[in-house]
């Protein structure tokens, strides 16, 4: 019987003998077989490796998975057969991990009425003033949209532009003129009588309005500015009033009332005058509230307050300015001066109480 060893041996080398006849069986046809198969599934390796798994999706539901290599947004769209529109917004992101998602937001159509025409715009978000953008539509200083610039648009939205222009018209006025009362005693005698002093005269002003169209429609109209051109003149009346004194002269006290304190009083009668010459005999100016005087009765430069012995007639303040030929006889006691012949002669002559005040 052989050894375990021996048999061993020849077993190790049937085998061999066998490898070598094997490997002399195999073709040249067969060997390319097995390095095409070696290099595509290398090649399948690698593009594995690249390929990246894209969800598609639109906001009107559509869904679509791509397997591709593409990370061009544009080229993924076409391979997954969802494409944007105009107005559309796509949205691609990639993670980690071949993965990526692309996202359609559908545009919608927002209407624009502006000018006389309407406007539909596509878009999927914004506000009032992207559309009027995308439209190409501009607005001017005080134009104005409903709703409001600031608002964002929504699917089935209108919007509508409004349009607002000025016009000014200046127009020529009339000022009424006002009229003012001169109140004197001296028409005690004739309550109802009155003199015109000045005539009135109306005055004129420029108004320019300023009128707001909207779309063309008138809406409101506002004055925004009043110039006078001509002022008016009043319309002066002298009237009588009770109590109110022809002089303008104040006492003491600065007001036209009668005197509280005197050195005397001296009664007698008083007349009345006018001049042209402007100054009196003490070289002081004559007007309402100068009198003529006997000067060695009363000093040129006396304050008096002169009133009628009834108080129905008051010629008030008056300084000793003047004197003349009736006074210095005696006839009369003082003459009152007036303005006008006119007022001169009304009252005649009239007992008055001759207040001597400083």
């Amino acid at each position: 019987m052989m050894k375990r060893e021996e048999l061993s041996r020849i077993a190790s080398v049937k085998f061999q003998k066998a490898l070598s006849d094997r490997a002399r069986a195999v073709t040249p046809r067969v060997l390319a077989f097995c390095v095409m198969a070696v290099s595509l599934v290398f090649t399948l390796a690698v593009t594995a490796a690249n390929l990246r798994l894209t969800y598609v999706t639109d906001s009107d539901g559509a869904r679509q998975l791509v397997v591709s290599s593409e990370a061009d947004p544009a080229r993924v769209m076409s391979l997954s057969g969802i494409e944007a529109e105009e107005g559309d917004h796509v949205y691609y992101t990639a993670f980690s991990g071949n993965l990526a998602t692309l996202n359609i937001e559908r545009a919608f159509t927002v209407n624009i009425q502006a000018d006389g025409q309407e406007y539909p715009v596509k878009m999927a978000f914004g506000t009032v003033a992207d559309a009027l953008e995308r439209a190409g539509i501009t607005l001017e200083a005080d134009d104005y949209t409903e709703p409001a610039l600031d608002q964002l648009v929504t699917v089935g939205s209108e919007i509508t532009v409004h349009r607002v222009d000025y016009q000014d018209k200046v127009e020529t006025q009339s000022i009424p003129y006002d009229t003012q009362y001169v109140y004197t005693s001296l028409y005690f005698r004739n309550t109802g009588r009155a003199t015109t002093l000045q005539h009135g005269a109306e005055g004129q002003q420029t108004v320019t309005t300023r009128e707001k169209y909207v779309d063309g429609e008138l809406e409101n109209s506002m004055v925004v500015d009043v110039t006078t051109t001509v002022e008016p003149t009043d319309h002066v009346v002298k009237t009588y009033g009770a109590g109110a004194p022809v002089s303008p002269l104040t006492g003491p006290d600065g007001t036209t009332n009668a005197p509280a304190s005197y050195s005397q009083v001296l009664t007698g009668k008083a007349t009345g005058y006018y001049s042209r010459t402007g100054k009196g005999s003490s070289g002081l100016g004559l007007g309402y509230g100068t009198v003529a005087v006997d000067p060695s009765v009363i000093p040129y430069g006396t304050l008096l307050y002169i009133t009628s012995t009834d108080g129905s007639f008051v010629y008030g303040y008056a300084v000793a300015t003047d004197t003349g030929i009736a006074v210095q006889k005696g006839q009369i006691l003082v003459d009152l001066f007036y303005e006008t012949y006119a007022e001169s002669v009304i009252n005649g002559a009239i007992q008055v109480n001759v207040y001597v005040v400083g």
